[in-house]
């Protein structure tokens, strides 16, 4: 089994959760192998087309669709009754377990990415805000004025408005889609064939949030970091808002000679909100992870096997306990640690109004080709090329789509 580092451990992470199976199963042994995010896809891809893969692997899920249209992986649909059916997973990470429009099931939903807005408590006690003040973007934007008006010091910090990375993370359009998405915009055109994020209503949701920095919400300085740089200056105390996943609750309440931040500012300080509806609707991107088995594999039914474990109930819970990560199954989330933690709720909300990325074959290329045109709008909203002009989404989106529609054209 091929996996990613998911976790602190991740081998020894996922050997803890698979030794009860092992133990119940004593004909089926599962040797893991952790390979870097950053090498994966290339590795993937080359096991796909030779044909020298792993009986299982990890698939992230903007990965479904390049890996599954080299036919290297098995069509699983007839066995998701074993699981409890579709219906047991979240709707929006079911939206990514097989190629867009061929009926296949050919990767299981195995954990969840989303995100959420994460506040200092302390900052809005003594604004006299509350959650309902960041509710819809109308709302966000004049809290994010009080906040920036206020100049506010705690412990000697002075404290930023809201915390968002730029050109330099690995989560650049991942930080953009719930802005598109809720000004009705979309990425691609309803039948994949062509790109969508050219319009205007996709253009007016990156001028809102891109716009933030622009009036001074958004340090230029914070648009040269990466997510896990902004998390650690909101730990510090900088930042009043800023957006994260799950794994930041873990962390929060991790001390720090476990490698976490229990004992930071924002730890004693925080809590976790939906993003702010726009006037289309709230939505928060999902992503996370996927499992496969490919079709080479001489191990099917055992790797099935592994599978239904690792997507059942009871596996799901420990790995999210193990990762920070959220179950993709349903069911998980009526467990008490979701139900009894508030902040960890909030994220069991915020997934109802999750949304995937297409699943199409020729995903893979054309997220470099945004994230590289965003990068450009980052660096002018930064003040890299002098004052922000918003025309600049447009001339952005109108090249990247140019060359977004040549990919789709030649798939």
């Amino acid at each position: 089994m091929w996996i990613m580092p998911n976790s602190p451990r991740p081998v020894k992470d996922l050997q803890a959760i698979l030794s009860e199976f092992e133990k119940a199963n004593p004909d089926i042994h599962v040797e893991i192998t952790s390979i870097d995010w950053g090498a994966a896809l290339t590795k993937l891809t080359t096991a796909a087309i030779s044909g020298q893969g792993p009986d299982i692997t990890q698939l992230g899920t903007t990965w479904v669709g390049v890996i599954s249209a080299t036919n290297a992986l098995s069509d699983l649909s007839k066995k998701v009754p074993d699981l409890g059916g579709k219906e047991a997973f979240l709707p929006a990470s079911w939206t990514t377990t097989g190629l867009a429009g061929s009926h296949k099931v050919t990767a299981i939903p195995w954990f969840v990415d989303a995100r959420a807005l994460y506040y200092r408590t302390d900052v809005f006690k003594k604004l006299n805000l509350t959650e309902s003040d960041i509710a819809t973007w109308d709302k966000f934007e004049k809290t994010l004025k009080k906040i920036k008006d206020a100049r506010l010091k705690i412990n000697d910090m002075p404290i930023k408005a809201l915390g968002v990375p730029g050109k330099n993370d690995w989560n650049v359009l991942h930080n953009l889609t719930p802005w598109i998405w809720a000004w009705g915009g979309s990425l691609l055109n309803t039948n994949n064939t062509a790109s969508a994020f050219q319009q205007d209503p996709s253009k007016n949701g990156v001028k809102f949030f891109v716009g933030l920095a622009q009036k001074g919400y958004i340090p230029s300085s914070c648009l040269e970091l990466n997510t896990a740089q902004v998390a650690a200056e909101f730990n510090e105390g900088k930042y009043a808002m800023y957006f994260d996943t799950p794994a930041q609750v873990k962390l929060l309440s991790t001390p720090y000679e476990k490698g976490g931040a229990a004992g930071s500012i924002a730890a004693q300080n925080y809590g976790v909100a939906l993003y702010p509806a726009g006037p289309k609707g709230r939505f928060t991107f999902i992503g996370g992870s996927n499992l496969s088995v490919f079709r080479t594999s001489k191990h099917q039914a055992e790797a099935w096997r592994v599978i239904q474990y690792l997507t059942s109930k009871e596996a799901q819970l420990k790995y999210a306990d193990a990762t920070g990560f959220l179950p993709a199954r349903q069911d998980a989330f009526k467990d008490k640690s979701f139900t009894s933690n508030k902040k960890r709720a909030k994220f069991v909300e915020a997934v109802k109004y999750g949304k995937a990325y297409p699943c199409v074959s020729a995903w893979g290329p054309i997220e470099p080709i945004m994230m590289r045109h965003i990068g450009i709008i980052w660096d002018h909203a930064a003040g890299v090329y002098g004052k922000y002009d918003p025309k600049i989404v447009d001339e952005a989106f109108l090249k990247a789509s140019k060359e977004v529609d040549i990919l789709l054209s030649e798939k």
